[in-house]
């Protein structure tokens, strides 16, 4: 066989070989949340805010902001990651007039399918269950089969899928979960007082529905000097994520955080003090669609169409080789040329 059809051959072999590592070593590692996303997305609507140094000094007029504008910038981005785990940051500031306020999360993730994982290099992260910042590649369109990890409860509640929908251009699951209980983030309690004057609160009926108003009066005269407060949560996350990646294009965030009163053994809603109802700007869903489609054309060239053109051309390139090597072999006196050995005189 000429030198060049067996150079031919190696070539062929060596691109076959690429088309299986492309496909069963690169591929699966491209599914992988990328140690380098840094990704911020804004959310504008309306919301209540409590004014916790007004109502400390006394001014209940100003205590609670009702029906402001607010947004809520979030910042998603990991620091840190190795071959399987990232540590990822979800950092939230919400301003609402002049005031702001953070609530920052750190996590350590599986990066295939973005569970709790533990953490590395010593990273301090916060417990918790489910999934927080994106749905794994390939979600699958059905309910229960995953849990969201309620930050204002620090509880994990079940996913439900709700149909099959549209964002900016690309094919959506639109998810939801819904999370009720009592207030456990520390960043937000932080920001609320956990009493206030006896006086103050009876100031505070004035600013409550009538119902509760007749509900609470009567009991006034009874509170303590110092009455406590509990806080309670109730969160429902609407998340339109890429049928292909599972990242999320769209979200909306329904929250209200309600102060309580403790009288005995119940406990009697006093007011919101934060309610926010937030969807996600139209930009930062065209920027989502973006990159989801970027990523996804890659992923189609790593996991499909690399590997096929990959293929062929090994394939095409060993046959060739192979043809050459079979038609050489077959012209007169080709092997005693290649050996250099004289062919015998006829008869």
């Amino acid at each position: 066989m000429r030198r060049s059809g067996w150079l031919l051959i190696g070539v062929g072999a060596l691109l076959i070989l690429s088309a299986a590592l492309l496909r069963f070593v690169v591929a699966p590692n491209a599914t992988k949340l990328p140690a380098d996303t840094d990704i911020t997305t804004a959310y504008s609507g309306k919301g209540t805010v409590l004014n916790a140094a007004a109502l400390q000094s006394g001014d209940v007029a100003n205590a609670l902001a009702r029906d402001i504008p607010v947004t809520l910038d979030r910042h998603v981005y990991v620091s840190e990651a190795d071959s399987g785990t990232a540590i990822v940051h979800d950092d939230l500031t919400l301003k609402a007039g002049t005031t702001s306020s953070k609530d920052n999360h750190t996590y350590a993730v599986d990066r295939k399918d973005l569970t709790e994982t533990a953490s590395i290099n010593g990273v301090e992260v916060e417990k918790h269950q489910g999934l927080t910042v994106s749905l794994p590649v390939d979600p699958e369109p059905k309910s229960g089969v995953y849990t969201y990890w309620d930050t204002p409860t620090r509880t994990a509640v079940p996913v439900t899928y709700v149909g099959t929908e549209t964002r900016a251009g690309r094919d959506t699951y639109h998810y939801r979960a819904a999370a009720s209980g009592a207030l456990a983030n520390p960043a937000l309690l932080q920001q609320l007082p956990s009493s206030l004057p006896r006086t103050l609160a009876a100031k505070l009926l004035a600013l409550l529905p009538a119902e509760t108003q007749q509900r609470l009066l009567p009991l006034v005269s009874a509170l303590p000097d110092q009455v406590p407060l509990s806080y309670t949560a109730t969160s429902t996350y609407d998340v339109w994520a890429d049928a292909a990646l599972g990242a999320p294009l769209d979200t909306k965030i329904n929250r209200s955080v309600v102060a309580n009163v403790g009288t005995g053994a119940a406990s009697i809603p006093l007011l919101p003090v934060l309610a926010i109802d937030v969807a996600e700007d139209q930009a930062s869903v065209q920027d989502a669609a973006d990159r989801a489609a970027n990523a996804d054309q890659l992923l189609s060239w790593i996991e499909v169409w690399g590997p096929i053109v990959l293929l062929i051309l090994g394939l095409v390139l060993v046959a060739l080789g192979l043809w050459l090597g079979r038609r050489r072999s077959a012209q007169p006196g080709a092997e005693d040329t290649r050996t250099g050995v004289d062919s015998p005189a006829p008869g």
